[in-house]
């Protein structure tokens, strides 16, 4: 229940075994690897480059994986990857035996060529066929105003002495028109072959001796000529031949979706190839960080204390000249931290590194916050079927998305806060509200109902505030203990402590039967005698006796924070209250219409199922948000130091696939 002690750990071997060394520290995944070249300088080992350019095959490895990307993509745009509900929001995963995984990654490169080829084929051949569908839709666009004429379009050619010309022209000026360039032009004459409501299609015929003059005044008339060069036939018979081949075409796609199917089945395999050259890339970017001679290489990094005795058995055994150095951090590093945790104190390392990860030598409050978070929980919801759904869910969840590391460490999280709120939720009557009392009259509250009795409710809010603000104090002195820091821990701690304590003697101690008088006396006296030791003592930092008295006095004024601290509680009792009074009101609309034959009991089930659901939603994340809330304000300012370095492994990280014991990677 600490943070985990780190050691520093070079690796040194033959260059032929840096590959195996590399796969063995991404399968381990124990080791934070340090650039060699960034610690070069300092370490007085500058100029010690790694014996191996992984550079050329890092640029094989990029290309491989943008082609393997791209096949992926092609299969996602014309088949969707169908996921269940919880993985559109946690992402797909495959999850494949080694056996399965060393299968797909054999002759991964004549793999990613091939697939890819098919992926490219596949769009080719789309293309060409969008391609064609555009081009013939647009030419039977084209024709279809023309299908009246029923003369094979490439007769329509100007011979020796007659110029012809098909076009089109307004309909509404185009007769008129057409008359004046008749008198200008002797000889010229047109006929409609389809008129529509804005326009007319003409075939016009005019003496080839005065050709040019018949076009230009044609076109002055507003005759736009219309080319028929690409068609021969009539334009109905054209327009059929282009209907087949646009069925043609319909049944070259149905192939290619065939080819299509084909490809997709290959999607396990991609996702394989993926995830394997994306290991690769990262174990050719690690080598770069390494360092070493002609014929060595040398690997810098971090690893726990509690693992590198693995890390030395997992390397020795692959040569006999590898040799694994460790010592502890010097006084000038700064080692990453990871927190080491039991099982049951672990599901609360995510509120610790929201937070962010303490400094090194420091306490980890994870298995310190624990009880209080979960009470704190169940006193915002207050409901014992609401802990049931909320434990009953996170399980599901944990089965569902076999998740790992944080994200199952959140999910423990749940199930022990919906355990705790069926804990409160039943001290407190909380069964769906108030709905056993209203349904058989049962009052089941153990402690206190929190609708009849809120007092007692916002002064348990108080007094657990108070306790956890105590636990922080106790913390920070125990942490200056363990440093070796005994003045502080009286100084500012104890004497705090007391201090806070005698106020509450001294003003509630009269209240406290019949040796309450005596009680209050001796909490004047003891507030007195701490006070006069906090004004000595806070100080201390200051050489001048005036600036230290001073500073002694100023610091009583902290008293005030700690009143505000422990009023911050009573937020607590607003979100528990609120969860309190929303549910009897569900229970009280919903069970109005019970009463209707048949139909009521229905529609009161289903609205006491809908409504307790909303509860639940609308105060979940308040319950998380403010039990997290007290912890990093309230709880981790009195003891908490932050700044520490996430410690970050180089290990196996995948994008598709979830493979046990990947040796094949």
């Amino acid at each position: 229940m600490a943070i985990s002690e780190m050691r520093r750990v070079a690796v040194l071997g033959h260059e032929s075994e840096i590959g195996d060394v590399t796969s063995a520290l991404q399968r381990l995944g124990t080791v934070e690897v340090s650039d060699f070249n960034e610690d070069a300088a300092e370490a007085g080992t500058a100029g010690l480059a790694c014996p191996c350019d992984p550079s050329s095959r890092l640029a094989q490895v990029d290309a491989l994986l943008s082609e393997v990307k791209h096949s992926i993509d092609v299969m996602g745009r014309h088949r969707r990857l169908h996921k269940n509900v919880i993985e559109n929001f946690t992402g797909y995963r495959l999850r494949l035996t080694d056996d399965e995984w060393e299968s797909y990654i054999q002759n991964g490169t004549d793999n990613a060529h091939r697939i890819y080829a098919m992926a490219r084929a596949v769009e080719q051949s789309l293309a060409d066929l969008a391609a064609a569908e555009t081009r013939i839709v647009t030419a039977i666009e084209f024709l279809e105003p023309w299908t009246a004429l029923r003369i094979p379009v490439e007769r329509f050619v100007s011979g020796k002495h007659i110029g012809l010309a098909l076009g089109t022209a307004e309909a509404r000026s185009y007769e008129e028109a057409l008359v004046e360039a008749a008198e200008t032009v002797p000889g010229l004459s047109w006929d409609v072959i389809a008129a529509e409501k804005d326009k007319v299609r003409l075939i016009v015929a005019y003496p080839m001796s005065v050709a040019d003059d018949a076009l230009r005044t044609l076109a002055q008339a507003g005759f736009a000529r219309v080319s028929f060069e690409q068609y021969e036939g009539v334009p109905s018979d054209i327009i059929a031949q282009l209907e087949q081949d646009l069925q043609s075409i319909q049944a070259k796609r149905e192939e290619i979706e065939r080819d299509i199917d084909a490809l997709v089945e290959e999607r396990p395999r991609a996702f394989a190839l993926y995830d394997s050259y994306t290991l690769e890339r990262a174990r050719l970017e690690m080598i770069g960080k390494y360092g070493g001679t002609e014929r060595v290489f040398a690997v810098q990094g971090w690893v726990q204390l509690k693992r590198l005795e693995e890390l030395r058995a997992a390397l020795e055994q692959l040569a006999d000249d590898i040799v694994v150095l460790d010592r502890p951090p010097r006084d000038d590093e700064e080692p990453p931290v990871e927190l080491e945790n039991t099982r049951l104190s672990s599901a609360f390392e995510p509120v610790t590194k929201m937070m962010g990860y303490p400094r090194p030598g420091s306490l980890d409050p994870s298995p310190f916050l624990g009880p209080f978070f979960l009470i704190f929980f169940g006193l915002c919801m207050t409901d014992a079927v609401y802990g049931i759904i909320i434990a009953a869910l996170a399980y599901w969840l944990i089965a569902k998305t076999h998740a790992r590391g944080t994200g199952r460490q959140f999910l423990n999280l749940l199930i022990m806060s919906g355990l705790a709120t069926v804990f409160v939720g039943a001290m407190l009557g909380g069964w769906a509200g108030d709905l056993l009392q209203r349904l058989f009259g049962w009052r089941t509250a153990i402690l206190f109902d929190p609708m009849e009795e809120p007092t007692k409710f916002l002064i348990l809010s108080f007094v657990l505030g108070v306790i956890q603000i105590y636990a922080g104090i106790i913390l920070k002195a125990y942490d200056n203990v363990r440093r070796g820091d005994w003045a502080s821990a009286l100084f500012d701690q104890v004497f705090w402590l007391v201090f806070l304590t005698s106020i509450g003697l001294a003003l509630g101690g009269g209240y406290l039967g019949s040796n309450g008088p005596a009680i209050a006396s001796a909490g004047r006296k003891l507030l007195l005698l701490s006070a006069i030791g906090l004004v000595l003592t806070q100080g201390r930092h200051q050489k001048n006796p005036i600036m230290r008295i001073g500073s002694g006095l100023l610091s009583l004024y902290n008293t005030t924070g700690y009143i505000s601290d422990v009023v911050s509680y009573a937020r607590l009792f607003g979100l528990g209250f609120t969860s309190t009074v929303l549910a009897s009101v569900m229970n009280d609309l919903m069970l109005r219409p019970a009463g209707i034959p048949i139909v009521g009991p229905i529609i009161a089930a289903v609205g006491l199922v809908f409504g307790h659901l909303f509860n639940i939603l609308i105060n979940i994340i308040g319950a998380y948000v403010h039990s997290s809330r007290l912890q990093y304000v309230e709880f981790f300012g009195k003891f908490f130091e932050a700044g520490g370095r996430r410690f970050m492994p180089f290990g196996m990280s995948t994008k598709y696939v979830d493979v046990e014991n990947a040796k094949g990677a």
